[in-house]
């Protein structure tokens, strides 16, 4: 079998295995858990396989904007499974490096409402107070494109409306 006709559990299950990705590796292994069939690893590779999946995807170093997409996209997967390990990956992205997380949603911004109860799930704002003064800080970016800023206050404006005490 060709290399690139692997189905995504067969992909996953060979970077897993693999000591260290390099960045396309790496690029690659978070697109296909986005069509991983999660119920499928566990049939091909046994019930511990899946926690393996998600030990490397928390020690992982997210930066890539494509790879902070493709885990914002993984914590509303079809299966409802690890929701709360996506969530603390998300939240500690988004604590890294707020501009980058901000640039990664705007790439999937339907995902936004979704991200709005892992932030809430994860408490990443303690108190109105900080949910805002990030807000500010993020609109104030000269980093951020236009798009990015908008993307940045529906998710605000989503998480007020939602999350506000």
């Amino acid at each position: 079998m060709d290399k690139d006709d692997r189905t995504p559990e067969e992909k996953i299950y060979f970077y897993v295995n693999k000591t260290k990705l390099n960045q396309n590796e790496k690029k690659d292994f978070f697109h296909q858990l986005t069509l991983l069939d999660w119920n499928q690893t566990i049939e091909d590779y046994g019930e511990g396989f899946n926690d393996r999946v998600i030990q490397m995807i928390l020690n992982e170093n997210i930066d890539d904007l494509e790879n902070i997409s493709d885990i914002i996209e993984l914590y509303n997967n079809p299966y409802g499974i690890y929701t709360l390990e996506f969530a603390d990956v998300i939240a500690r992205v988004y604590r890294e490096n707020k501009i980058r997380f901000i640039k990664g949603l705007n790439l999937v911004k339907d995902e936004a409402i979704n991200i709005v109860y892992a932030f809430r799930l994860k408490r990443v704002f303690v108190d109105d107070l900080e949910n805002k003064m990030d807000e500010e800080e993020i609109l104030k970016s000269n980093i951020l494109s236009e798009e990015e800023k908008e993307t940045a206050k529906r998710f605000f404006k989503m998480y007020e409306t939602i999350c506000s005490t």
